[in-house]
């Protein structure tokens, strides 16, 4: 089954349990009242009677449970993060648009060939449109996706970030050993004073290791921060280039 369809049972499994249910049975439920939201625009009966303002909580929740049930989908949160709701009348997808915004979400409503369509992208509002329509298990599953794509996202930005911070530290290295090594061939080191001879030691004893790592291998000898070992080495590849 899909992840909608779990939703959708769980719904009408819920629907079934409760007493007094003011239709036939659940799985006319959807059907029933989505009826009555297309004939809103007709009947000022209905018009008055789902008048926003009028709303009771209870009523707006079971406005969505009938909706999703007849016309909703929410895609596999490990595929994308989507809900969509689409229904053949304008009035009526107006009116649950309208519904959707007076709550906070933040829906679009697009035309589709002959339907019209309402959806919303964003994990966060998802998971609140299950709670309100008291999909709980739906609910818990979903967020134990979301942590775990979150989860899975960090890490992958925290090691993209590290190789590329890697990748600079290498670049850099390899820039800064070629000044070194021009210096040297050529018999200019007179050209580098006593502070950029222990730098370039330095650098090609730690060759491709980070500037922060060396500064902390000077801790118990001639200490030199990072920035300092910067600062001298951006000098002896200038004195390289004016070779």
């Amino acid at each position: 089954m899909s992840f909608s369809s779990d939703i959708k049972t769980e719904l009408l499994e819920n629907l079934s349990k409760e007493k007094n249910i003011k239709y036939l049975n659940a799985e006319k439920y959807g059907e029933n009242l989505t009826y009555a939201l297309t004939k809103a625009s007709l009947s000022s009966e209905f018009k008055e009677f789902l008048n926003i303002s009028n709303l009771t909580e209870n009523i707006i929740k079971n406005i969505f449970k009938g909706v999703f049930l007849n016309s909703g989908c929410i895609v596999d949160p490990n595929t994308d993060y989507h809900l969509e709701i689409v229904l053949k009348n304008k009035a009526c997808a107006e009116y649950i648009f309208n519904l959707f915004s007076v709550l906070d979400f933040t829906p679009k409503l697009i035309k589709r060939k002959s339907t019209y369509v309402i959806y919303i992208k964003d994990s966060e509002q998802i998971s609140i449109f299950l709670s309100l329509i008291e999909a709980t298990n739906a609910l818990l599953k979903y967020e134990e996706i979301r942590v775990e794509k979150n989860v899975k996202n960090n890490i992958n930005r925290t090691t993209n970030c590290q190789t590329a911070n890697l990748s600079k530290t290498v670049e850099s290295a390899t820039k800064q050993l070629m000044a070194i090594e021009k210096i040297y061939k050529a018999g200019k080191e007179n050209l580098l004073n006593d502070k950029l001879k222990k730098t370039a030691s330095l650098r090609k004893k730690y060759p491709y290791d980070s500037l922060d790592y060396i500064s902390k291998q000077t801790i118990n000898d001639e200490y030199i921060s990072k920035s300092g070992l910067k600062h001298r080495l951006d000098k002896i590849i200038e004195i390289a280039d004016n070779i």
